[in-house]
């Protein structure tokens, strides 16, 4: 697996073997670098993988933009600086100078950390960490052409989500959220088809964004029938949270929208993952989701489940054939996971939910 991991990385980093000018001459490996480095150094060659960290954090911005709150301001200018710092560490990443690219690199994402704790708080800490968090159970539930290395991916992604839940547990949200967001950077980088980096299929992008809209759009639904007493504060106080999350899921939808319709299909489900992951945030919101709360995601799955079956009849057409399985499959998950305690299981069941809903057209 090392001696793998190594060839790896020399394809990687080959990249910035190149001079500015744009000879083909190869400089000799940098091998100064350890794995870990070298691997986090590569992030640098995808712009998206730079652009998305600040992406998220803007997001963010105009989210607490929207509700009043003040430290957008503080959140905007960090961001823009996180931005220019990546930039710089892009250049000389191109340069040669690989170790002042890794620094320019983790000062910029410290920047974007600092900006997302400024307007988001340990909530929006938390929330990245339980994404990659479920990304990690859940890449058994996704083809082989979703990822272009989900061996790779998954072993980094685990490594990252357990340093920052130990960091944030320990109150460091701004290394909490650091971590957080260099996974962010490592998904968004390793997206696309096997050997083929970036290559998302069209028609994938147009269903992960079809699927995204859905689940904005059945959350929505729920928090409205939700009864709120006028008079009493805690329930308010939730409301808001969850208003805040679903306008953050359509922030999110909106960009994945945006990027489909350009064409940039790895950005777009990217994007609509995040816009589907909101979306749950919503409706559960974090740390506060009860036994009650669990039953009825289970109900209103498992009755989606049943509603899609009957939709696509049967003589469905493969693409349907293959979502209905994986919801399903996905269904019996989370109701396993239920059942050995874990309140994770919740996010599967929204998953099959949503799927199921989308079917049901």
């Amino acid at each position: 697996m090392k001696q793998m991991t190594t060839h790896r990385l020399l394809a990687l980093l080959a990249v910035f073997a190149l001079p500015a000018c744009g000879e083909s001459t190869v400089e000799p490996l940098d091998a100064s670098l350890t794995v870990d480095e070298a691997l986090e150094l590569a992030l640098l060659e995808d712009p998206g993988s730079l652009d998305i960290v600040v992406e998220l954090t803007d997001a963010t911005h105009d989210v607490a933009t929207d509700f009043g709150d003040g430290g957008a301001v503080e959140g905007r200018d960090l961001s823009a600086q996180a931005r220019t710092g990546f930039l710089r560490a892009h250049e000389s990443a191109r340069a040669g100078d690989h170790r002042r690219a890794l620094d320019e690199a983790r000062l910029a994402r410290r920047l974007a950390a600092r900006a997302l704790v400024a307007t988001g708080g340990s909530e929006a800490v938390e929330a990245l960490i339980e994404r990659i968090e479920e990304l990690v159970l859940s890449l058994d539930d996704e083809d082989d052409d979703v990822f272009d290395d989900p061996e790779l991916m998954k072993e980094r992604l685990e490594r990252l989500a357990e340093q920052a839940r130990e960091l944030h547990e320990q109150g460091h949200l701004v290394a909490a959220a650091e971590r957080a967001l260099l996974a962010e950077q490592v998904v968004r980088y390793h997206r696309g088809r096997r050997d083929h980096r970036g290559d998302v299929r069209p028609d994938r992008a147009r269903l992960a964004v079809a699927l995204a809209g859905t689940a904005v759009a059945l959350a929505e639904r729920l928090v409205e029938a939700e009864d709120t007493p006028v008079d009493d504060a805690a329930a308010s106080d939730v409301r808001e949270r969850q208003n805040r999350w679903l306008a953050h899921a359509k922030r999110m939808l909106a960009l994945a929208e945006e990027a489909l319709a350009s064409g940039r299909y790895a950005r777009a489900v990217h994007f609509a993952h995040h816009a589907h992951w909101s979306a749950l945030k919503a409706v559960i919101l974090p740390g506060g989701i009860t036994d009650e709360e669990l039953r009825a995601m289970s109900e209103l799955a498992n009755r989606l489940y049943e509603e899609a079956k009957v939709a696509v009849g049967d003589h469905p057409t493969e693409l349907k054939e293959r979502l209905l399985a994986l919801a399903g499959r996905l269904i019996e998950r989370g109701e396993q996971r239920l059942e050995e305690g874990h309140v994770r299981g919740v996010a599967p069941l929204w998953r099959g939910a949503v799927i199921s809903r989308w079917l049901i057209g």
